[in-house]
Formats: C-alpha cells, sequence, structure tokens
C-alpha cells in the first residue's frame, strides 16, 4: 500500500458576494506543500463532509475505506477496526462510510444496506436481510449519532434509530442514479445527490443549486452542506469542486489526474479538504500569512445564479422497506449551472473475469492504481435470451456491478450462438432492424439493473474472423454499420437510458493492407467512442519489444487517432495489456510496452477516455499482469498509472 501523504495546497483569491451563490469550478494548478502527519491543521471537520468510503473526525484525522472493508486511519484518527481486520467475508461490496458526532467510531455500509459499526458507533438496524429494489449507496448519521440513514441508488430511504424519514425520491424516476446524500445540521432534513449533480431536498434541506443540467466531464460522487446548512459543496470524481449558497469556493483539483473520495470541510473557518483514492488530503482555504507571498492562480470569473426552480410538491413515495416515517414532503429538480466543466483525466479500468467488483479491488491494491471502468462481457453462446436480459437472465451479471461504483464497459454482442455453437442470426438481417426488439429488452435489462450509463461495445472487433459478427468483406461492412445504427436508434428509445456507444475494432485494423476498417463506421450520429483493442503481440521479425511497438501497435495507434479526430470522436482502449501467446507471437515481460502505452494514452493530443487493462488469464494466452508472471511490467504498471 502507498503511504498516506497529506499536502495543503495555497488558496486562490475568490471573488465574494453573489459569486459564492452561484456555481463555480475551476482547475487549481498552484502550489501544494507537504505537512507532518501530526500538524493537524490540514483537515478540521465536525462530522461535515461527504463522497465515497470515506469519513473524517473533528480533530482533524479521517478514515478511508475499501470495497473490500478495510479501513485506513490517517492524521491522528483512531484504527477501530474493520471487516476485513476481523477477517470477515463479504456477501456485498462496501459502499459508503459515516462518523460519530465525536469522531469517536464510524459505520460502514454495503450495497445491499448490512451495517458494521466500530469504536462508539451504535447499530441500529440494517437492510442486509431485506430484498431491495436499488443497492445501497451511502449513509448519513444524525446529529446526536443515535441514528443513521441509509439510501439507495433510486433515492429510496431507509431511516434507522432517531433517524426520521423526511420523503424519497424511490417513486420518482431519475435522470441519473443518486450517489450519496448529506442531514442538516439539525437532523431535520436531507439533501441527495445524483451523479449529475441533480439534487433533492427533503424536510427543512434548502435547495441552492445543482449541476444536473451540465454535461460534467466526471461524475458527482458526494457532496457536503455548509455549517449554517445554507449551502453545499459537491465534489466529482476528478476533484472538481461545484458551490451553492453561502458554501465558499477555494479550489479544486479537477484537471491534475487526481481520483477523489470526497469532501470534508472546516466549520471553524473557510475552507475544505478533498480526500483521494490514495488516503491523501489536499486542503484548500482563504488567503493566509503563508500565502501571501506566493502570487496566486488567477480565479474563475464570477457567475450570476440563475434562479432555482419552484419546488414541486410529491406524494408520499413509498420507500423500499418500513419505515416509521411520515410521508415525503417536496423534491426539487435542477437549476442550470452556467460555468463549464474543467478538462478531465485518463480514466483507468480493468477487466478481472465476470461479475466480479471485489476482483477489481484487489486489482487496484495489488496496481496500486484507482479503476473506476469495469470491462465486462454479456453472454454469446445462450441466444437471444440469455443475452439480452429477458426474464431476469442477466442478473447474475448486473447485480454484482449495481452499486459497486464502477461504469461498466460492456461487450455487447451483435449476433449471440446457441447453446449449440451456431450463430442464431446475421449481419444482414440485423441490418433490416429484424432483430432490434432483443436490444429495446437489453437496454430496459441494464437500466433496470443500474447499468444505464454503461460504454456499450457493440459488437467489438469486428474486423477479426473469430466472432460471428465478422465484418472482413466490403458487404459485410456494409451490413454491419447498417446493423449498428439499428441497434444505436433501439436502445436510445428506452426511458433512463444514457449509454456510449463504443465502435470497437482492433488498432491494428487501421493499417491493415486491403482492408477499409473506415467502410464499417456507422456514423458520428451513433457513435460515441471509438474503441481499440491493443495488445502486445507481434509478427515482425526480429520479435523485439522496440520493433512491436514502432513496427505494430505505433502505426495502428496513429492511424486510429487520426481517424477518430477526423470524426471528432474520443478514443477508448477497453482491451489492452501485455501478452504470452501459446504461438509465441506475444513479448511476454514488456515494461518498454507498459511504458509506451501509457505515455501515448497519457498524451492529451490523442484525446483517450479511459483505458481497461485486460487482467486475465485464459486459454491460450495470458495477460494477467498481477497475476507473478510479468514482475516487471507490473512495476512500470505501477509506476506509470498508480
Amino acid at each position: 500500500m502507498r503511504e498516506t501523504r497529506r499536502r495543503r495546497a495555497l488558496p486562490l483569491v475568490v471573488a465574494r458576494g453573489l459569486a459564492l451563490l452561484g456555481l463555480v469550478c475551476a482547475l487549481v494548478s498552484g502550489l501544494t506543500l507537504a505537512s507532518s502527519a501530526g500538524a493537524g491543521a490540514a483537515v478540521r471537520t465536525a462530522g461535515y463532509g461527504g463522497g465515497q468510503l470515506m469519513a473524517a473526525n473533528p480533530s482533524g484525522g479521517y478514515w478511508t475505506a475499501t470495497a473490500t472493508g478495510g479501513v485506513a486511519p490517517h492524521d491522528g484518527a483512531q484504527a477501530l477496526g474493520s471487516p476485513a481486520q476481523s477477517g470477515i467475508t463479504l456477501a456485498r461490496p462496501i459502499v459508503g462510510m459515516a462518523p460519530t458526532p465525536g469522531g469517536g467510531g464510524y459505520w460502514l455500509v454495503a450495497s445491499d444496506g448490512g451495517v458494521f459499526n466500530y469504536g462508539d458507533a451504535a447499530f441500529h438496524g440494517s437492510t442486509g436481510a431485506i430484498r431491495l429494489n436499488r443497492s445501497i449507496v451511502g449513509m448519513a448519521a444524525t446529529p446526536d449519532g443515535r441514528g443513521y440513514w441509509l439510501v439507495a441508488s433510486d433515492g429510496g430511504i431507509f431511516s434507522f434509530g432517531d433517524a426520521a424519514f423526511h420523503g424519497s425520491t424511490g417513486a420518482i424516476r431519475l435522470n441519473r442514479s443518486i450517489v450519496g446524500m448529506a442531514a442538516t445540521p439539525d437532523g431535520r432534513g436531507y439533501w441527495l445527490v445524483a451523479s449529475d449533480g441533480g439534487i433533492f431536498s427533503f424536510g427543512d434541506a434548502g435547495y441552492f443549486g445543482s449541476t444536473g443540467a451540465l454535461h460534467l466531464n466526471q461524475p458527482i460522487i458526494g457532496m457536503a452542506p455548509s455549517p449554517d446548512g445554507e449551502g453545499y459543496w459537491l465534489v466529482a470524481s476528478d476533484g472538481g469542486v461545484f458551490t451553492f449558497g453561502d458554501a465558499g469556493y477555494y479550489g479544486s483539483m479537477a484537471g491534475t489526474g487526481a481520483s477523489a473520495l470526497g469532501i470534508v470541510i472546516d466549520p471553524p473557518t473557510p475552507g475544505y479538504a478533498l480526500v483521494e483514492s490514495d488516503g491523501s488530503a489536499t486542503f484548500f482555504g482563504p488567503p493566509s500569512a503563508a500565502a501571501a507571498t506566493t502570487t496566486p492562480t488567477t480565479p474563475p470569473p464570477s457567475t450570476t445564479p440563475t434562479a432555482p426552480p419552484p419546488t414541486t410538491t410529491t406524494t408520499a413515495p413509498p420507500p423500499t422497506t418500513t419505515t416509521t416515517a411520515p410521508p415525503p414532503t417536496t423534491t426539487t429538480t435542477a437549476a442550470p449551472p452556467t460555468t463549464p466543466p474543467p478538462p478531465t483525466a485518463l480514466l483507468q479500468g480493468a477487466y478481472v473475469g465476470a461479475a466480479d467488483p471485489t476482483g477489481i479491488a484487489s486489482f487496484a491494491k495489488a496496481t496500486e492504481t484507482s479503476p473506476t471502468i469495469a470491462t465486462d462481457y454479456l453472454p454469446m453462446n445462450d441466444g437471444w435470451t440469455g443475452m439480452d436480459g429477458a426474464g431476469g437472465s442477466l442478473n447474475w451479471l448486473l447485480e454484482p456491478w449495481d452499486g459497486s461504483g464502477y461504469t461498466l464497459s460492456l461487450g455487447v454482442p451483435m449476433i449471440p450462438d446457441n447453446s449449440s455453437g451456431t450463430a442464431v442470426g446475421t449481419l444482414a438481417q440485423g441490418a433490416t432492424g429484424a432483430y432490434n426488439s432483443y436490444f429495446v429488452t437489453l437496454a430496459q435489462s441494464l437500466v433496470s439493473g443500474g447499468a444505464s450509463h454503461a460504454y456499450l461495445r457493440l459488437g467489438w472487433e469486428f474486423d477479426g474472423s473469430w466472432f460471428p459478427w465478422s465484418a472482413t468483406s466490403s458487404g459485410a461492412e456494409a451490413s454491419y454499420a447498417s446493423y449498428f445504427q439499428q441497434i444505436v436508434t433501439a436502445m436510445r428509445s428506452v426511458p433512463g437510458e444514457a449509454f456510449h456507444f463504443v465502435w470497437n475494432p482492433d488498432a491494428v485494423a487501421f493499417t491493415e493492407s486491403g482492408y477499409s476498417v473506415q467502410a464499417a463506421y456507422p456514423g458520428n450520429a451513433y457513435v460515441d467512442v471509438v474503441g481499440l483493442d491493443a495488445y502486445d503481440q507481434t509478427w515482425v521479425t526480429p520479435q523485439t519489444p522496440a520493433n512491436a511497438w514502432s513496427s505494430t501497435l505505433l502505426p495502428g495507434l496513429t492511424a486510429a487517432q487520426q481517424f477518430a479526430s477526423s470524426v471528432g470522436k474520443p478514443l477508448a482502449l477497453p482491451e489492452w495489456g501485455v501478452i504470452v501467446r501459446s504461438d509465441g507471437h506475444g513479448l511476454g515481460d514488456d515494461p518498454y510496452y507498459i511504458n509506451h502505452m501509457v505515455s501515448w494514452m497519457e498524451t492529451a493530443s490523442n484525446d483517450v477516455a479511459y483505458e481497461a487493462y485486460f487482467d486475465y488469464d485464459a486459454s491460450g494466452f495470458n495477460s494477467q499482469i498481477t497475476g507473478g508472471s510479468f514482475p516487471n511490467s507490473l512495476a512500470a504498471f505501477t509506476a506509470d498509472l498508480g
């Protein structure tokens, strides 16, 4: 594990007054200063904070948690225990954490609503034995610590102890899933926040604005209220900060490559700290004597907030379990923000096997990286009903990912096989719309299964001959392109979808002699991302790392980037990795490949949205970088991406 680091960022001088009432989100590229673990000045909180898998105490310390139930104390916070320390095998991953008011304990909550209490945190109940409509995504404690709320991804609220029910979005169709909640200072209300920054206020929680109408570069992961409850901060997964009401803006980590877990604030004095997935914290606050000698970064322009829309009264939406709750009061739709989001860094991901979020967490630990993308594949050998989710056939795949915090990058078979291995369709038939109903069903299954934001790799690696949707002739390419259009149109017809459609050949398809991969392109209206699969393999001689890179991979990547740029689409690397092949054409343990691939993907002009390393040992080839066969490559991977 990487040693915890604490950083203190010199703050920005920001405009006061009306500017603080509006949305402000900007990149802070300024100076950071290291502080000692015992200084205790970088992070102060009195229970105010929000995000994923973190909590703070009022003495300057904080904890971070992992999906597998590990808890790490930082900056003086006490080590109070964890499921991992006790050897508990979790049925579902940990998704949230909340501290007791005095910081002498904390609760952890799993995606099934199972609650684990440590220190002076008392157990008040859970949903661990209840079948939920949607997975739990977070929790918040009451001001006296004698109760707590659990919130599900559909906004269903479960109240325990002295936590009162004030309302929920459990019966409302949401644009995006709920990712967290925060209680008002008196506990008589709370806010729910969605991944698009939409805010829903209940009880005495006031509405001060949202990012619900803005296209964000990275999703919102949490929120924190201001000490008096007259404002709040939202934090995105890249460390972007959005402020509303009397919440002050002092800087962010957007555009720095950060992977944020959440935000904690300093009630006695203005300021907040952003906590990253490696446990480090960066503090932002108003100008101080220490900062006076440093030229501040130019602050972002102030914005005049638009008036929030009126609140709407809702009927009593039933929570997904019995509560001693009054009917809901009000919820609010989102007011459009006025400040564009900052640029973002390369999103990390991996494939570790089917339906295995715990495996992704293990990959993250082994590589010291922060994957947010999980590659997986829909079944392709059980006919249409096995692939489209009809009758709950995809529950085994989708349920483990729902509420895990990972965004799926799904391989979607255009033409599955039946149980006998025979293809159940053709590209030509698909091009007529003959199979559209299956993809409508699939879209419904994904939306209801919590995967409405998935990257969908329709008929991936179509330039090869190994899948039933192979498109290696001009006629097949034309049918493939038309069929792709049919699928996208069908799936976009389903309410609640927010899919990203990925057109995904192999990288070398762009330089293959006699083959025009562009002929299979369905058009910009149907493609969101151009995907490339690029393994460390070559058929050139001599078969050296440098030769493989310069003669095979780099030309393909370059040609693909030029094509993607010409059509105005970002790239993705949904599959890549070192490889040992049974035919000898893999380069094996090759840090040269890792270094050059990462450098290429992180080059801004190549516009790579995400990468997902193929960490798997399959029959005939092995790319499992964490399995012990590629120690030098693993070291390079950790150094480059960790």
